[in-house]
């Protein structure tokens, strides 16, 4: 088993130095979501990231294919690795010491979480906001420690700008909060100038059938039941009835 724990410290050495440092500067995986840090106990001998891009091959009459570039997708990346057991000693743990089945409880946290994680690999292009779409982990040595399979998708926010939204975005949900201010107060700027509670929904929404609408949260039962007539007459036009 010594002979075992020599040859892996010489390999991890040998790739640690080739991702980018010598043994007293080894590369990290640094991960984070919403505040919570873990840096990867055993740097991944290697890691693969793929990038592709939304092109279409078109053929045209006279002309025959054509390249049409498109928007670049979603970049992805996975590595494989081991959780080890702190009580080993390993001499190439570079990261937390954290147990392997505390390791593998958060991974499977945050990916459960529905939250982005923010994945760095020191010593490299990768600094990336990305979801966790694969976990896989066993054991396999009868050491207790855990290896692990773990892939990424890149994350990017939604937030697209809206004319008739002003609202600051939703720390917890990364949207837009739903507008309702504005069209109450549209609603309300609708009803003064409206000679009824029908003219009123035209004004406000461009069609009388939201009356209802305008009467519930207005408190316009009055209003309401004062046109009556012409809105039983509209509602028979609606429905056919």
């Amino acid at each position: 088993m010594k002979n075992l724990f020599h040859i892996w410290n010489e390999v991890n050495n040998l790739g640690s130095y080739i991702l980018g440092g010598n043994v007293a500067d080894r590369r990290q995986v640094i991960l984070s979501c919403d505040g919570d840090r873990f840096v990867v106990p055993v740097t991944p001998k290697t890691y693969k990231v793929q990038t592709e891009q939304n092109n279409r091959v078109v053929d045209i009459i006279d002309t025959g294919e054509a390249q049409l570039f498109g928007n670049p997708k979603l970049t992805r990346l996975s590595f494989a690795c081991f959780f080890p057991q702190p009580e080993h000693e390993y001499p190439f743990v570079v990261g937390d010491s954290s147990a392997p089945t505390e390791c593998v409880e958060k991974i499977i946290k945050w990916k459960e979480s529905k939250r982005p994680v923010r994945v760095i690999i020191t010593n490299s292009p990768v600094n990336l906001m990305m979801a966790i779409k694969s976990f896989a982990y066993r054991e396999q040595d009868g050491s207790r420690d855990i290896y692990y399979e773990l892939s990424f998708v890149e994350w990017r926010a939604l937030n697209v700008p809206s004319a008739n939204n002003d609202k600051q975005v939703d720390e917890k949900t990364g949207l837009k909060q739903r507008p309702t201010e504005r069209m109450a107060s549209k609603a309300a700027n609708a009803i003064k100038k409206s000679r009824d509670i029908l003219e009123a929904s035209k004004r406000a929404y461009g069609k009388v059938q939201y009356w209802r609408s305008i009467a519930n949260a207005n408190s316009l039962k009055n209003l309401a039941l004062k046109n009556l007539r012409d809105v039983v007459v509209q509602e028979r036009q609606r429905t056919g009835v």
